[in-house]
């Protein structure tokens, strides 16, 4: 089943499209850059909302590699974690939680996890 969270695509393909421009990106650097993003959601409102902390915790950061290219792909494996991100106007027991939580801390920390990978590209 295919999910469609409005306005990442837009957040995805600006994030994808610097961090493609980086030579020499290492893996470090983007498991870093993830690591921002995760933090960013646990302090930063929209904070991510926790009932049973299933979903807080449920966040994974996958590396992988794209031919001689690193890469990470970050998400939460709570089978309805897209549904609680699109829940705008609810109202959640975590105080500063909130809907777009992911997309939120991803389009706030772009130039952070650009810096990041910058800072830990091989020369």
């Amino acid at each position: 089943m295919s999910t469609q969270i409005e306005g990442l695509d837009k957040v995805l393909e600006n994030l994808n499209k610097e961090m493609k421009q980086i030579r020499g990106r290492s893996m470090k650097g983007l498991i870093r850059a993830a690591m921002l993003v995760h933090r960013s959601m646990e302090y930063n409102e929209p904070k991510i909302p926790v009932d049973t902390s299933t979903l807080r915790s449920s966040f994974f950061t996958e590396p992988f590699w794209v031919g001689e290219n690193p890469a990470v792909r970050l998400g939460f494996t709570a089978h309805y974690a897209w549904k609680v991100h699109e829940m705008y106007g609810a109202h959640f027991q975590r105080p500063g939680a909130g809907a777009g939580f992911f997309k939120a801390a991803l389009g706030r920390e772009q130039d952070g996890m650009i810096d990041e990978v910058r800072k830990n590209a091989k020369v």
